[in-house]
């Protein structure tokens, strides 16, 4: 007699969902390739515990994969946000399907820059330009020109705080009220704004300027983070 089929299912359900294509696609490069993914979220699992992820991509079928937590991180961790790493020892071989099909219709990330300077502005773009070399870079010198450039069409924001820190701090809040939410990095060189920047609702953030290492930490950071994350005990 077989055994019923919710006896084989993992005891946690993880769902994660995308805001586009090109972010499940930089967290794909960068992550599950490799056959592992890290997971912001201040859900705790328990190290070993078995966990079924379901990957929400616009445009695509949910993909299932069969994970297992292999660390966590918690809120005080100097290593970064809280979340869980999760490994797929079983790729399901959809998804490498499902990535193919989005890479033949990949179109490049948009990407907003907000600087009051302009060396400064041009700069930030070539460096972005040279770590995502897909990038369209569309450049605002205030903050009231960012705003009407704020649209669903961006992929991501990189906002210099410094120059003018209430409009800054204005179109990190703007990004993050879009439905879905933009991801943002916000640069600074004060550590003061960059909690205020945190606050927000900045995705990600680096001092200013920014080494070429940490802008591209923080560029893909913000680029494959999911925009929800829900983690629960199987019923």
């Amino acid at each position: 007699m077989s055994e019923p089929e919710h006896e084989h299912e993992a005891p946690y359900s993880v769902q994660v969902a995308f805001r586009t294509a090109q972010s499940f696609l930089v967290a794909y490069s960068v992550h599950l390739s490799r056959g592992g993914l890290f997971l912001e979220t201040e859900h705790d699992l328990p190290i070993g515990a078995r966990a079924d992820v379901a990957f929400q991509v616009p445009g695509a079928d949910p993909i299932d994969l069969p994970g297992i937590v292999a660390s966590r991180r918690g809120e005080d961790s100097p290593d970064g946000p809280p979340g869980l790493g999760i490994e797929f020892p079983d790729p399901n071989p959809e998804l490498g399907i499902l990535v193919d099909r989005l890479v033949g219709a990949f179109e490049g990330v948009q990407v907003l820059v907000l600087s009051g300077d302009r060396q400064d502005r041009t700069t930030l773009a070539r460096s972005i330009k040279s770590i995502i070399s897909t990038a369209e870079i569309m450049q605002a010198a205030d903050a009231s020109v960012a705003g009407a450039l704020m649209t669903n069409e961006v992929d991501l924001a990189v906002i210099d705080v410094d120059f003018d820190a209430d409009g800054g701090l204005a179109m990190l809040r703007a990004a993050r009220d879009v439905e879905p939410r933009i991801p943002t990095v916000a640069i600074s060189a004060s550590a003061q704004l960059r909690d205020l920047a945190r606050q927000a609702g900045a995705t990600a953030v680096a001092t200013n300027p920014p080494p070429f290492a940490e802008l591209q930490v923080v560029l893909v950071r913000a680029l494959s983070s999911p925009v929800t994350v829900a983690v629960a005990p199987r019923p």
